[in-house]
C-alpha cells in the first residue's frame, strides 16, 4: 500500500511539472509574441536597414515565418566584398567570381519600390562591368537617394554609365575608382552631399559638377589624381569625354548652401592653381567647414596658401595639413571656433601669436606633428582645449629639446602620440579640469640610456603640474610608464 501510494505521489507531482512547463512554454511564446517580432513592419524595416550588409539582413529570414521574406522589401541594399585583409582580396578569386550572382539573385528577389540606399563596394573585374551597370540602373529605377560607389584593384577605372550624370533622385552621392566623364552637361538637382574619391580630375570637371549641383552643402575630394593638360601629345593621352566649358571656376555661381568643403591631394607644383582656385571657390561661397590635406614627398616644395585663406571670416572650422602657412599680415578669422594644424607644418612663436590674436572667438586648438616653436603662450580667454599629437621634425628641420606650455585659461589638454621629440614642461596650467596624456618620449639619444627612464621622469613631472584636475586620463602608452612610477 505505502508503495502505491508513493507512486500515485510521484505521479501526481510530474503531472504538476509538466503543467508548469506547459504554462512556462506559453508565457515565453507570449513573450517572442510582445518582443521584437510584434512590432510594425515599418521598424522592424528600419532596423533590417541598419545591419551592416544585405547579406546580414536575408540571414534573419530564419528567425521565424514572419521574417522569411521580410528582407526583401528593406530600403537600403549594401553589398560589399570587404572581407578580409585586402591582399586576400586580391589573391582570392572565387569570392569574386561568386559575389556578382549573389547580386543578381539577391535583387531578383527585392520589392521595394523606394529605395533610400544603394552600396557597392567591391573589385573592378572588366567581365562583370555590364552587370555592375545593370545593378546601378536597378537603383536608379527605384529613385535611390544614397548612392555609394567604390571600385578597386584594378589599374582600369569603371566607367560610369551616361545616366548616372543626369539624374534628379540622388541627394547623397559617393563616386570611388570611377571614371567620371560625362559626355554633357551634368545635372544633380538634388545633391546635397557629394565625394569623389581617387579619379582623375580637373578644372572643367570640376565646373560641370558645380554648375549641375544647385543644392550642394558637401563637397569632398580625395585622392585624387588632378589632370593639367597643356599639350596636344599630354591631351591624347588622357580619354576625356567631359564637354569642354567656356567657364572657368571664377566664374561659376556661388553654391549658397555648400557649408564643407574638403580637399585631400597629392600636392605637384604643376598643379597649385587649379587647387588654389578650388579652394578660393568654396570660400567665395562662404564655405563654414574647410579640410584641407596636401601633401608631398619633399618638405620644401610645401603648398603656399593664398592669402585669402588667412582673411577669411566665413570659418567656424579650420583643419590645414601640409600647406605652408605664411600669411603677409594680420590674420583674420572672426568666426573660427576649432583650428587643427597637422601634416610636419613649421610653426613660431610669433605665427602662433598672430593665430591666436586674429581668432577671437576660437575654442578648440589642435597641433598635429609641428614643428619650430620652443613655447606656446596661450593667453587666449576663448581657447578652452588644447590638443598636442606629437612633435615630429622633419629631416634638417629645426628641433626643441623643451617646449614651455603656458596656457593660463585652457581647461583641457590632450597630450598623445608616438613621435615627441621634445620634452613638454607645462607652466601655468591652474585652470585645467581635465587631462588626457598617451605620449611617448622617442629622442633617439635618450633611447641609449637606461629603457623608459627619461619618459617616466617626464610623466611624472606632467602628472605632478596636473595634480589639481579633476579628471585625468592615462592611455595605452602612459599607463604602462605609470605602472614603474613610485
Amino acid at each position: 500500500m505505502g508503495k502505491q501510494r508513493g507512486l500515485c505521489r510521484r505521479r501526481q507531482n510530474q503531472g504538476k511539472i509538466a503543467h508548469k512547463r506547459i504554462k512556462h512554454q506559453e508565457i515565453m511564446v507570449k513573450r517572442d509574441d510582445d518582443g521584437i517580432s510584434a512590432l510594425p513592419d515599418c521598424l522592424l524595416l528600419e532596423i533590417l536597414s541598419r545591419l551592416p550588409s544585405t547579406k546580414d539582413a536575408i540571414r534573419t529570414g530564419t528567425l521565424s515565418k514572419r521574417w522569411e521574406h521580410l528582407w526583401t522589401w528593406v530600403p537600403t541594399l549594401i553589398f560589399s566584398t570587404k572581407t578580409g585583409p585586402p591582399t586576400q582580396r586580391l589573391q582570392n578569386s572565387k569570392p569574386r567570381d561568386e559575389f556578382p550572382l549573389l547580386v543578381d539573385k539577391t535583387l531578383t528577389q527585392c520589392r521595394q519600390i523606394k529605395l533610400k540606399k544603394f552600396i557597392l563596394h567591391t573589385y573592378y573585374d572588366t567581365r562583370f562591368e555590364s552587370q555592375f551597370n545593370n545593378w546601378i540602373r536597378y537603383a536608379i529605377s527605384c529613385n535611390v537617394e544614397e548612392l555609394n560607389l567604390e571600385f578597386w584593384g584594378s589599374e582600369t577605372e569603371f566607367l560610369l554609365n551616361e545616366f548616372i550624370f543626369i539624374n534628379s533622385c540622388f541627394t547623397d552621392l559617393r563616386l570611388a575608382g570611377c571614371k567620371v566623364n560625362s559626355s554633357g552637361a551634368i545635372s544633380w538637382e538634388n545633391v546635397r552631399s557629394l565625394c569623389i574619391s581617387g579619379v582623375n580630375v580637373d578644372e572643367d570637371l570640376i565646373v560641370n559638377i558645380v554648375s549641375g549641383s544647385p543644392l550642394l552643402g558637401t563637397l569632398v575630394f580625395e585622392y585624387c589624381r588632378w589632370l593639367n593638360i597643356t599639350s596636344e601629345s599630354e591631351a591624347s593621352d588622357i580619354i576625356r569625354k567631359c564637354v569642354p566649358t567656356s567657364l572657368s571656376l571664377t566664374q561659376c555661381r556661388q553654391l549658397k548652401l555648400l557649408k564643407k568643403f574638403k580637399l585631400y591631394a597629392h600636392y605637384d607644383i604643376q598643379f597649385q592653381s587649379q587647387l588654389n582656385n578650388l579652394i578660393l571657390y568654396a570660400i567665395r561661397c562662404n564655405v563654414e567647414d574647410l579640410n584641407l590635406r596636401l601633401w608631398n614627398h619633399a618638405y620644401d616644395d610645401e603648398f603656399v596658401l593664398d592669402q585669402i585663406v588667412f582673411t577669411s571670416s566665413c570659418f567656424t572650422e579650420l583643419r590645414v595639413g601640409g600647406c605652408m602657412l605664411n600669411p603677409v599680415g594680420a590674420i583674420s578669422w572672426k568666426s573660427l571656433q576649432s583650428l587643427c594644424i597637422s601634416e610636419h607644418i613649421s610653426l613660431d612663436e610669433d605665427l602662433i601669436e598672430n593665430i591666436l590674436c586674429g581668432s577671437p572667438v576660437l575654442e578648440t586648438l589642435e597641433l598635429d606633428d609641428c614643428y619650430g616653436f620652443r613655447r606656446l603662450n596661450i593667453t587666449s580667454k576663448s581657447v578652452k582645449n588644447l590638443v598636442l599629437c606629437g612633435y615630429e621634425v622633419p629631416y634638417g628641420g629645426f628641433e626643441a629639446d623643451m617646449i614651455e606650455i603656458n596656457a593660463p585659461n585652457i581647461s583641457s589638454l590632450t597630450m598623445e602620440g608616438w613621435n615627441f621629440l621634445c620634452k613638454p614642461l607645462l607652466l601655468n596650467v591652474s585652470s585645467f579640469v581635465k587631462a588626457h596624456l598617451d605620449f611617448s618620449f622617442t629622442k633617439l639619444e635618450h633611447r641609449q640610456k637606461k629603457p623608459n627612464e627619461v619618459e617616466e621622469e617626464l610623466l611624472k613631472g606632467c602628472i605632478m603640474n596636473l595634480r589639481h584636475v579633476k579628471e585625468l586620463q592615462l592611455g595605452v602608452v602612459c599607463s604602462k610608464l605609470a605602472g614603474g612610477l613610485r
